[in-house]
């Protein structure tokens, strides 16, 4: 693995690795729908952007330079699990996704303030079932046996409150375009 760069990073570096993070994370995840290795790929390409830094040509694409990296993390990935007899899509499917996903992926800077704002609208047990569904590795069982409620019912209340913020996050796009804002 390469040393990490010398010089310390400039702030412009740190401001454009940050506030792509959010679609880093989406690009990785459509690259491994359902993996649980995302956090992981996505701590590797961070650490692989930041050793090559350098390689940056400021005034860039900072975003299409970051998927790129990310792709080779991903490809990195899933040639390990191919000899580990897992299931794992062929070059060209891959090839595929990869170069149409940045174009799919919007900005998401405005959906996760909306996000965070539709949560704090929530009722405090909803959104603790959210964090457990989501934030745990625990399924929905352990949360039935510690809430006392069945599995069925916590499903369907996990349904509806998805359906609450995709609702409340589309209104606020909405209203975000009335107001002439980027999303």
């Amino acid at each position: 693995m390469e040393e990490p760069t010398s010089s310390p990073p400039s702030a412009e570096f740190v401001s454009l690795l940050t506030e792509h993070q959010a679609d880093l994370w989406a690009y990785i995840i459509s690259q491994l729908p359902g993996s649980p290795d995302v956090g992981d790929i996505l701590q590797k390409t961070n650490l692989a952007l930041w050793t090559k830094q350098s390689d940056f040509e400021h005034g860039t694409n900072f975003r299409a330079w970051a998927f790129a990296v990310a792709r080779f993390e991903v490809l990195n990935h899933l040639k390990k699990h191919k000899r580990g007899g897992w299931l794992v899509f062929n070059d060209d499917l891959i090839d595929t996704i990869a170069s149409e996903s940045p174009d799919v992926i919007p900005e998401s800077s405005i959906r996760l303030r909306l996000l965070e704002e539709c949560m704090q609208k929530l009722r405090p047990n909803h959104r603790e079932l959210l964090n457990h569904r989501y934030q745990t590795k625990d399924g929905l069982d352990s949360y039935a046996r510690q809430s006392g409620r069945s599995v069925s019912s916590l499903s369907v209340t996990l349904h509806r409150v998805r359906a609450k913020l995709r609702e409340c996050i589309n209104d606020g796009l909405a209203r975000s375009a009335q107001k002439g804002d980027a999303v």
